[in-house]
């Protein structure tokens, strides 16, 4: 497993960027007509889903 620590700003652009990546990357699917680029884009998807989540785990201050 690779660490990277990123600073508060760095976690909210990557959060921001990756959040309109996935945006492109749902109306690329949809617009695609390959089903094997399509299964391609939607492994993709999974991937970038679950490292968004994992940053926005990070970024959330902890509750009480």
């Amino acid at each position: 497993m690779v660490r990277i620590e990123f600073t508060t700003e760095e976690v909210s652009e990557l959060v921001r960027v990756l959040e309109q990546y996935l945006g492109d990357l749902r109306a690329e699917i949809s617009d695609t007509d390959s089903s094997f680029f399509k299964e391609e884009l939607r492994e993709e998807k999974g991937v970038v889903k679950q490292a968004l989540a994992r940053l926005k785990a990070v970024a959330e201050p902890v509750k009480p």
